[in-house]
Parts: C-alpha cells; sequence; structure tokens
C-alpha cells in the first residue's frame, strides 16, 4: 500500500512506474521492476535523469539523483515507501546520458495519441518540471541522504518518509488541549480477597491477591501508544472444601535454600506475575497492533478433584445465572434510585468491534514457568460432612472417592452421580476402578516445565486462531512432561524425586569440599576444607536416606489406601482418611520415635478392627437387612480379618519410614497455610454476613466436637471457657478444648442471672427446675452469656414454630 493511503494493487503500482517512466520511452521498459515489490525489504532504485520528457538540460542535472523504493512494515501491513536519494555521477553515465540524447527512439516506444490527450500530456509534464526542479536545488543544497541513510529512512517510515499526523477538525466550541485526551489510571491495593460461595450455601474456596498494582494509559482518540501493565507480588487459592487432602489449591512457590532471607508472610522473592500490554495507534487497516508480555512465577498447584469439580459446577451455575438475568435484575442504590444489570454481551460486542478482527502482534512474549503438582488422594467425607456439605456435594465427594469420573462430556471434568454396586460384579468393578484412578491420578511433587511462547511480527486473523496457537503450544509443552508426570506417581514410589534427592546429595557431595577448599586458599585455614567435606559427606546421606525412605513410604502409604477401599467398610475407610488428615498437619515435625509409637497404634487398631468386625458385620447387617444383610456382614468381617491386619501392619512400616525421613531432613521446608479460615454461615438458612475471624474460628471448633454436621449459630468467649451455639444445642469447651458441657434447647425453657458472694452465676431452667449452672466473676460475661442462651431459645423455639 501507499503511505497515508489504501491498498495498492499490481496495476496501481505499475501505473506509478508508468509516471515516473511511461512505456512510450526507451527507459519504460524497466516497469517490470515494480512486478518485484513482494518482500518486505525489496527494493528498486528509478532514474529521473532518464525521463525524456524534461530535457536534456535538466535530465542532465538529475544526474546525481535517484528515486529509492523500498518495501518495509507498519505493522499488520507492507508499505511500499519511495524518497530521493544521491548517488555519484560515474564516467559512465555521463556516456550513456549523451547517448540516450542522441540515439533512436523505437517505433513501439514512440509518443502517440493513444497514450493520452495534449492536456493530459502537458500537464504531467508541468508536473515533472517542477518535480524535477526541486529534486535538483535540494541536490545542490546538499540535502538529500545517501542510499544507506535514504533505506533506513523509508523502511522505518522516519525522516523525509515520516507520515505526518492527522488531525481531527473540531468546531470553536469543542476545541481542547490534547492533554485532555491523555486518561491515566493508577491503582494500588495492598490485597484483596474474593470468597466463593456456593447454592448450599457453603463456601468453597477464597481467592487472595496481595499487593497488586495497576496502572493503564490511553487516548481517547486513538491517536498515540495506549498501554497497560499488572503486577501482583502473591496470589493464592485456598480450598475450603472438608476432607481436603490441601488447604491450598495454588499458589506461588517459594524459594528455597537461600541463607539469611526472611521473607514476610504471603510474599515471594518476585512478584507472581508482571505482565504488560500495549497499543499501537489506531490503524488505518482496521488491524488492531499489540505488544504484549507476561512473566508467572513458579507454582505449586495442588489438584483435589472434588474440589475442581465443585468450582467447575459454581461456575458455570453463575454463569448461567447472570446469562437469565441480563436485562430483568435491578441494582438497586436506595430507595429513590435504581439501576439496570450491566449488559455484559453488548459489552463484549463493542470491545469486539473497538479491537478489530484480526490482531497483530509486534512482539508477544510470554516467559517459561514451572509447577510443582501434587494430586491429592481422594478421601471420603464423613456422616456430619455430608450432612453439613449437602446432598449434591457429598454425592459429587462419593463420585470421586469412588473413581467415577466422566472427561469430554461438554463441561470438562464431570463425575457420575448416584450410581450403585448392586451385584457382586459392580462391587469388584468399583473396587478396581477407584484403585485404578487413585493410582494413576495420584502424585506427589511432580515439577512440570512450561514453555515458554515468543511471536514477532505475528498476524492473528481471529481470536480462536490466536486461542487455538497458544493451546497447542501448551498441549505440546504439557505433553513432553508425560514422563515426569509417570515418574512422580506415588503408585510407583516416585522415583523421580528419588533422583532429585541423590542428585542435590551427589551435588553437595562435591561442591561443598571444592568451595571449603577455596575459601580454606582465601582465609589461610586448611580446616575449612575438612568442614566443606562433612557438609557435603552429610548432605549425601541425608539425601539418599530420606529420599530412599520418601519413595518407599508412598509405596506403602498407596497400598494401605487401596487395600482400605477392598474391605469395603465406609466407616473404617472414613476414619483412616479422618486419621490421615489429622497426621499430615504433625508430619513435618514428627521424629523416628513418635512415628513409631503411631505406627503402633495403627496396627493395633487394624487387628481389633479385623478381629471385631467378624462378630460386628454380621450382627449389624442383620440389623438393617435381615438375613441377606447378614451374609453380607459375614463377608465383609471375613475380608475384614485378612486385610485390616495388612493394612495396620503398612501403616507401621510407613510411619516409620516418615519418621527417618523428617529426622534426616533438617530443611524444613516451606508450611503453606490458608489466608484465614473458613467463612461462618448463620443459622439454618445460613445467613451471609461480613466477615468475622472469631466466629469463623468458633464454627471451625464446632464442626470438631459433638455438635459437628450442626449448623452455627453464635459464640461466646469466656476468657476460661467458649460457649459454642448450634442451631440445636449449646456446647461449653475449657481452654484446652474439653467438653465440660452439652445441653439441647428443648430441655431449657428459661435463663436467669443470680449474685451470690460477688459471684455470679446463671442458671437454666426446664420446667422451673435448674438444670445447670455456670458461675462467673465478672457481671458482664454473665449477662451476654444469658442474652445469647435467651437468643438462642428464642430461635430454636421460632423454628419449631415453623415446622
Amino acid at each position: 500500500k501507499y503511505e497515508n493511503r489504501a491498498s495498492a494493487s499490481i496495476g496501481e503500482l505499475l501505473l506509478l512506474r508508468v509516471a515516473l517512466a511511461p512505456l512510450s520511452t526507451r527507459e519504460g521498459v524497466e516497469s517490470t521492476k515494480v512486478v518485484c515489490l513482494a518482500r518486505v525489504g525489496d527494493l528498486i532504485r528509478l532514474s529521473p535523469s532518464r525521463l525524456t520528457s524534461i530535457g536534456s538540460f535538466i535530465s542532465s542535472e538529475l544526474l546525481g539523483v535517484r528515486v529509492l523504493g523500498v518495501v518495509g512494515t507498519d505493522g499488520p501491513t507492507r508499505t511500499l515507501r519511495f524518497c530521493l536519494m544521491k548517488k555519484d555521477v560515474t564516467p559512465t553515465s555521463l556516456i550513456g546520458n549523451a547517448v540516450r540524447e542522441i540515439g533512436p527512439i523505437p517505433s513501439f516506444m514512440s509518443v502517440g495519441d493513444g497514450y493520452g490527450g495534449s492536456d493530459v500530456k502537458d500537464t504531467r509534464t508541468k508536473l515533472l518540471l517542477v518535480a524535477a526542479a526541486e529534486a535538483s536545488q535540494l541536490l545542490n543544497t546538499g540535502k538529500l541522504p545517501n542510499e544507506h541513510d535514504a533505506t533506513r529512512q523509508a523502511f522505518f517510515g522516519t525522516g523525509q518518509c515520516s507520515r505526518p499526523q492527522s488531525k481531527p477538525l473540531l468546531s470553536s466550541s469543542s476545541k481542547r488541549d490534547e492533554a485532555d485526551d491523555q486518561v491515566l489510571l493508577q491503582v494500588s491495593l495492598s490485597g484483596f480477597l474474593v470468597s466463593l460461595i456456593d447454592s448450599v450455601p457453603t463456601e468453597l474456596a477464597v481467592i487472595s491477591c496481595h499487593g497488586v498494582n495497576f496502572e493503564a494509559e490511553w487516548d481517547t482518540r486513538g491517536e498515540s501508544y495506549s498501554s497497560c501493565s499488572l503486577a501482583t507480588k502473591w496470589f493464592q487459592i485456598d480450598n475450603h472444601c472438608p476432607a481436603s487432602f490441601y488447604p491450598v489449591a495454588l499458589c506461588p512457590r517459594v524459594t528455597e535454600g537461600k541463607e539469611n532471607i526472611e521473607l514476610k508472610p504471603f510474599t515471594t522473592d518476585k512478584p507472581f506475575l508482571q505482565a504488560k500490554i500495549e497499543f499501537a495507534p489506531r490503524h488505518r487497516s482496521g488491524i488492531q497492533v499489540i505488544s504484549a508480555g507476561a512473566q508467572i512465577h513458579d507454582v505449586e498447584l495442588f489438584v483435589d478433584l472434588a474440589f475442581i469439580i465443585r468450582c467447575q459446577t459454581f461456575f458455570l451455575t453463575a454463569m448461567d445465572h447472570i446469562l437469565m438475568t441480563i436485562g430483568t435484575l435491578k441494582v438497586y442504590s436506595d430507595d429513590i434510585e435504581q439501576w439496570d444489570m450491566p449488559k455484559l454481551n453488548t459489552t463484549a460486542r463493542y470491545l469486539n468491534r473497538r479491537t478489530g478482527k484480526a490482531l497483530h502482534f509486534k512482539r508477544l512474549t510470554i516467559l517459561p514457568c514451572k509447577i510443582k503438582l501434587s494430586v491429592a488422594p481422594n478421601l471420603a467425607l464423613s456422616k456430619a460432612q455430608e450432612e453439613f456439605e449437602g446432598p449434591d456435594a457429598s454425592a459429587i465427594h462419593a463420585a470421586v472417592r469412588k473413581g467415577d469420573l466422566l472427561i469430554g462430556n461438554g463441561t470438562g471434568l464431570g463425575v457420575k452421580l448416584g450410581s450403585k454396586n448392586k451385584t457382586l460384579g459392580l462391587v469388584v468393578q468399583g473396587m478396581f476402578k477407584s484403585v485404578l484412578v487413585d493410582a494413576i491420578l495420584r502424585c506427589d511433587g511432580a515439577s512440570l516445565n512450561l514453555q515458554g511462547v515468543g511471536l514477532y511480527n505475528y498476524t492473528s486473523t481471529s481470536r480462536a486462531q490466536l486461542k487455538t496457537y497458544l493451546g497447542a503450544h501448551y498441549l505440546a509443552s504439557f505433553i513432553g512432561n508425560v514422563p515426569a508426570l509417570i515418574g512422580s506417581l506415588s503408585a510407583v514410589g516416585n522415583p523421580l524425586g528419588l533422583m532429585r534427592n541423590l542428585g542435590d546429595g551427589v551435588s553437595d557431595f562435591v561442591s561443598e569440599p571444592v568451595r571449603g577448599f577455596k575459601q580454606g586458599i582465601e582465609e589461610m585455614n586448611p580446616g575449612l576444607f575438612a568442614e566443606g567435606l562433612a557438609r557435603g559427606t552429610g548432605s549425601l546421606a541425608r539425601h539418599t536416606v530420606g529420599g530412599f525412605a520418601d519413595s518407599v513410604a508412598l509405596l506403602a502409604q498407596t497400598a494401605a489406601s487401596n487395600m482400605a477401599v477392598l474391605t469395603l467398610d465406609r466407616k473404617y475407610a472414613q476414619k483412616r482418611d479422618r486419621i490421615m488428615r489429622l497426621k499430615r498437619k504433625e508430619k513435618e515435625t514428627t521424629n523416628v520415635l513418635d512415628s513409631l509409637e503411631s505406627g503402633v497404634q495403627k496396627l493395633i487398631n487394624g487387628v481389633l478392627e479385623g478381629v471385631t468386625g467378624v462378630v460386628v458385620k454380621p450382627i449389624k447387617g442383620a440389623e438393617r437387612s435381615g438375613l441377606e444383610g447378614f451374609f453380607k456382614g459375614v463377608g465383609k468381617g471375613l475380608l475384614g480379618l485378612v486385610v485390616k491386619p495388612v493394612i495396620g501392619t503398612t501403616d507401621l512400616l510407613t510411619e516409620a519410614l516418615i519418621g527417618v525421613k523428617n529426622s534426616v531432613n533438617v530443611d524444613g521446608g516451606f508450611v503453606l497455610v490458608p489466608v484465614r479460615p473458613r467463612r461462618a454461615l448463620y443459622g439454618d438458612e445460613r445467613v451471609t454476613k461480613s466477615y468475622k475471624l472469631e466466629d469463623a474460628i468458633a464454627s471451625a471448633a464446632s464442626q470438631q466436637h459433638v455438635i459437628r454436621g450442626e449448623d452455627y449459630l453464635t459464640h461466646l468467649d469466656m476468657t476460661d471457657r467458649v460457649a459454642l451455639f448450634s442451631v440445636k444445642r449449646l456446647l461449653v469447651l475449657s481452654s484446652s478444648g474439653e467438653e465440660l458441657l452439652l445441653l439441647s434447647y428443648e430441655s431449657m425453657n428459661n435463663i436467669k442471672v443470680a449474685t451470690v458472694d460477688s459471684t455470679y452465676i446463671v442458671k437454666i431452667y426446664c420446667d422451673e427446675n435448674v438444670v445447670e449452672e455456670m458461675s462467673f466473676d465478672e457481671e458482664k460475661t454473665a449477662i451476654t452469656l444469658a442474652a445469647k442462651i435467651s437468643e438462642a431459645l428464642y430461635y430454636a423455639k421460632k423454628k419449631r414454630a415453623c415446622i
């Protein structure tokens, strides 16, 4: 295309060449040069001195002038730019010009009436004479660049080839300063949280960002560059689903091994995310020119299938709700004014028109990223957790525990809900499916390397094309990491983790003595070499022993978890899962003796569970299903008699190996904790209120005691005691967590506060009889407790009246 105009065809390019040297002239045979102008960087040199219509005198003056045509680029399109350049006049040029003046013109090149009328020829001749005179003046005054500079100017569109800025026409009443068109937006946040609450309602997850800085600058006219940048120091997703093996789903990977660096909570040595995008001025072709770059910190990803499916269900439901309520939902600010819900589809269409259908990336850079992937084992929910989470969420957890996964059903990852194994064949099939899914998916600390993206001068005709390219790129990168995933599976003992440990140990065994030797020479102290040798040897021993212990422990733990499925005892599996979650919190600090003690207890429990199951299972089966249940109970009891002691023995081996690993591992590691406890929801309706940390802690504590599974109502901290109120009962705990008092609201109908010798006594009555008394030294505490009990009684009475 020409500069400052629409795209040019090959015919127009030929006409341009003909204007400089018409086909009726001897020089017109060079017109075919323009056809070759196809690639960026191609150029032609045209000689104005060969134009016969300007006369011999001016022609000789233009021997040192050339018209240089260069194919450049302004981003998404190619641009043909012409400029003048000076050229040294040689004797050959002078002789050639003289020969052309006296030489005859071939008949097919003679000027005839067919090329144009006399008025057209006179106008063209005048224009050529004026242009030739200006070119001659520029040459004589030394203002024409040499070929090198002229080529650069034509290629980059600078100097004499620079495009003048077009300014919009403004009336006198609408004129304004250019500064008014520039908008600058800067946002700096210390942090913010996003809480995801489903329709049960329960809090699924908390998304937190810390140290967020956003800056954007743009021109409302689109005549200058616009840019926006985003930087986030920390990004974390907390998993608040019950029975979650990992409390954190995603967070940056904290760099280990750096000495003398103390990081504050939720900070790393570099930001989690840095991204910048720059938009070029509005292009006349309608193509949006973009330069973008992004860098993501190495992350730790903890996959919990039940958590992923519940979050996927949440977002799909929220999206359907938004689409259904567009145009009907109102956002009220007060009783007088109201606004419609923003029409997101209209906004999306406007942005599509504004950015154009095609995108041209002068530069798109996404730096490589490493992901440490861990897949959690599928843990079962307890009875109380099932009641608290609701039937839909409980069905998802049960389906994941049984391995009933659905992939590629149109909505991503899914599960088959409500499936029951009614026959022996289906029972066996379900057992092996659960074992197989757990063996295939469960891994610990798999290292995935995602390759970076680098695109330069890339034109995407649609966003779908760009998505396809990026999707294919990262899919290929993921496929390249499949061997690392297989080598990190817990079912095979994480051999890659063992190799990394051995490699680190060997590296320290070699590097530490060398470092000590160098320091010994610098400080003239031979003892530093011995210290380095001792450090290297100790590191090799720790990494070797710890690596083998960890690998064997993973094998034993995976085998024990899968054998627990083979017992067909749901309560036994739930009990093991609950103990596993509790032990995991203490695993980092346990030593060999503590681990052996815990392992012996698990062995004894396994033997007792197996022996007692032979008697208990048939009795419970007969009570539930009669003769059929009795025989099923006999089968489960005999199966447990064989399998449960084996599981206890495997747990003993696992605990011992974990203790060995922790004893030799002096690094400690970085402990991941949620940003805050799970949100407290109030009453049977689970009302959402402003977040209070003390209520969240009290709600979490109530789920660890006898009132677990009941909805939280309120609590009272009494310094040496804590009163927890559910919708059904009152529980009083000591400062050590011991249960001191448990009362149902149905057994209470009145509350009074009495004073005896400067002691305030709260008396709880049932039909004029004192059920319980609690004494306090402070009147305020007693009155507050009485008020909260009265509120709880009123709530329970109102609830019974509604029923």
